[in-house]
């Protein structure tokens, strides 16, 4: 927790020396162009030291530049890529252990694990601009991905496994935002900033059906906060309004966690046995004579010995870095 403060407080230090060094001095402010007449043809042009606001021409033929708009506000959404990693490795683990059997002559198999990674990213960045190009911000969202897997394996019996991994997170940022005007009303958009991923939530379960009507679940949820990552981004505005602007951007994302402290885990049956289990996550790998090896994520109380089937054991890492494409729009005041 110590060192997170740390990497904040660093970040915090780097965005107001930005501010510092992009605010512009009174010299600069008195020289800007407000003797500058706006071209013919044109309703409205940027003036130097103001981010799209409209030139109010008067009957004399001189021009008014609006004031800069200091506040906005920018509501987003779209979809999410996660790595994942680990969650994946463990979660396929019956379904690892089907592919085993029937790669070795043991019965028939029909459709597979899905990997986790799609999901969705809302949020809202509320911007103090500094200038026409540079402003500092801080915002608030939320990212959830989740992916159902099914597969049924007959040998004999038919058995129905069904499998759901969730990861989400409310990412918490402060950033350094850039607009670049390039032609007409579009812009050039970036930023870059650290986020802090409070309520980063894992749940996951699994079920076997068999054919007779009769399962079994396990399931396990944990949750934690105080996670750091970094994110940039880089996008086009389309300014329908001095006021108002559409933009589309692509963020790439670093956010990859340890371990939970602890983690909650049931086991349910359909004869009605239900028992809870308080532990720690782990990643095993399991050998089967005959069958051959794969991972596991199980839930124990205590560190898993290895020895017997179990060869090798370690902690899991959630990983929620990848990518958004996201659209939105950005509303100045």
């Amino acid at each position: 927790m110590h060192t997170g403060n740390k990497l904040f407080g660093l970040l915090l230090i780097a965005t107001l020396t930005t501010c510092f060094l992009a605010w512009p001095s009174p010299a600069a402010a008195q020289s800007g162009g407000s003797d500058r007449t706006a071209p013919q043809g044109l309703s409205f042009v940027f003036d130097k030291d103001s981010y799209g606001t409209p030139v109010i021409q008067a009957g004399t033929g001189s021009s008014m530049a609006q004031k800069l708009s200091r506040l906005s506000v920018r509501l987003y959404g779209g979809l999410s890529y996660v790595m994942a990693g680990d969650i994946n490795t463990g979660s396929d683990g019956y379904f690892e252990l089907i592919d085993l059997y029937t790669a070795s002559g043991s019965g028939t198999s029909t459709g597979g694990y899905s990997p986790l990674h799609i999901g969705l990213n809302t949020g809202a960045d509320i911007i103090f601009q500094l200038n026409r190009n540079i402003g500092v911000g801080i915002g608030a969202g939320y990212m959830r991905s989740s992916r159902r897997s099914l597969m049924t394996f007959t040998e004999t019996d038919e058995v129905t496994l069904t499998a759901e991994p969730t990861i989400s997170a409310i990412p918490i940022r402060l950033g350094v935002f850039l607009t670049f005007p390039l032609a007409g009303k579009i812009n050039l958009t970036a930023d870059v900033g650290g986020a802090y991923y409070a309520g980063l939530k894992f749940d996951a379960w699994q079920r076997v059906t068999f054919a007779a009507g009769d399962w079994y679940q396990n399931s396990l949820s944990a949750s934690k906060s105080g996670n750091l990552g970094f994110q940039g981004s880089l996008g086009f505005e389309y300014m329908v309004s001095p006021k108002m602007g559409f933009f589309v951007e692509a963020v790439g994302r670093y956010a990859r966690f340890g371990n939970f402290a602890s983690a909650t885990g049931t086991y349910e049956t359909s004869d009605g046995t239900n028992d809870a289990t308080l532990g720690k996550i782990y990643l095993v790998n399991l050998s089967f004579t005959g069958v051959g090896e794969f991972d596991w994520i199980t839930l124990s109380e205590t560190p898993p010995v290895v020895g017997g089937e179990i060869t090798a054991f370690r902690e899991p890492k959630f990983d929620l870095s990848g990518f958004t494409l996201q659209a939105g729009i950005r509303i100045r005041f």
